[in-house]
């Protein structure tokens, strides 16, 4: 329980808050969500671990912008002190310390997922932003990772009405143009997550199982495809759920093929991929670039990947085949 659970990590939080400078003027935080309410377990997520990655090289950088660069929990949120189910080295500090430890700061920007914009704006009734408000520079810079999140124009608007400076960046080449710069009215810039093919255990077809892992998210046909797949002859189709993020590097490394039901150009595409995997997605204009469509097991419409999955495994389930088609897929997630 939480009353039980929160004294002991507010003792190591302001233990180790103490690594960093109380005299400092400049603040960088990087806000996330809390852990879970039931378990108390830190929550993982290709968005979580995407702002730890950030905030972590962002970190590296203190001699250029000259700022205390820290992570915390939103206001109100279940409280952690670090990240478990993926390596990292940054501790996870709670929102009420930075008034209380940084009284001389007076520039702060927060990096703000997008969903949660609009409960930013709800603090300003409950007085948890005040200090803020005395900031002669509070940048809010909204972490568009995934465009179907992002918030409405008035959210956007409301902080426009908080902050000194709001901007966006964005995690996919696609949703980072003019058009949605100009649409929200604010500066643009791609800041996406480091993910690279040296991060990754690329194993060869040769050292491949016939294990097709299929990301978690829901989909209306999602079922009807892991049906049609429970056909292919020695093919293990594994979904991917509570594991830690370096299991789960071992298991794409594994994989020969990879579907995502998500948003398509995500973790569960480009991870296996640079593992080694063809990848198996649904086109769409929100994240891929264009190239995506010249890629045979990028299909047009979820109809179409159910109707030609099952066809197009049976066919590059042949060397040739297989290492013409993963790389190709290969070069276009390293180009981007």
């Amino acid at each position: 329980m939480r009353v039980f659970r929160e004294p002991g990590i507010r003792r190591i939080q302001d233990k180790e808050i103490k690594r960093h400078n109380p005299t400092a003027n400049k603040l960088v935080l990087f806000m996330i969500q809390g852990a879970d309410y039931e378990t108390g377990i830190d929550k993982i997520s290709g968005g979580i671990i995407s702002i730890v990655s950030l905030c972590e090289e962002s970190r590296k950088l203190s001699e250029i912008h000259n700022s205390e660069v820290l992570l915390c929990t939103f206001p109100g949120q279940y409280l952690l002190v670090k990240h478990t189910q993926f390596k990292n080295e940054t501790t996870v500090f709670r929102y009420d310390q930075m008034e209380k430890y940084f009284p001389k700061v007076n520039e702060v920007i927060i990096h703000l997922p997008e969903y949660l914009c609009e409960h930013f704006v709800m603090l300003t009734n409950n007085g948890n932003i005040e200090w803020l408000r005395k900031m002669n520079s509070l940048h809010i810079n909204i972490l568009n990772q995934n465009i179907r999140f992002m918030p409405q124009i008035s959210v956007i608007n409301e902080l426009k009405r908080i902050a000194t400076r709001v901007t966006s960046t964005t995690a996919h080449q696609q949703y980072c143009t003019p058009y949605y710069r100009d649409l929200y009215q604010i500066p643009l810039h791609k800041f996406s997550v480091w993910i690279s093919p040296e991060k990754y255990h690329f194993k060869s077809f040769a050292e491949k199982e016939n294990l097709m892992v299929v990301s978690p998210d829901g989909h209306p046909a999602k079922q009807e495809v892991l049906d049609k797949l429970n056909s292919v002859p020695n093919l293990r189709v594994q979904i991917i759920k509570n594991l830690t993020y370096e299991e789960y590097k071992e298991l794409i490394s594994r994989a020969k093929w990879s579907l995502t039901f998500g948003e398509g150009l995500d973790g569960y595409l480009i991870e296996p991929v640079f593992s080694g995997a063809v990848g198996f997605a649904v086109y769409n204009e929100e994240f891929f670039t264009a190239d995506f469509k010249e890629l045979k097991t990028i299909y047009s419409s979820i109809e179409q990947l159910s109707d030609n999955i099952i066809s197009d495994i049976q066919q590059l389930n042949d060397i040739t085949k297989f290492q013409i088609s993963q790389q190709l897929q290969f070069n276009v997630c390293a180009f981007h």
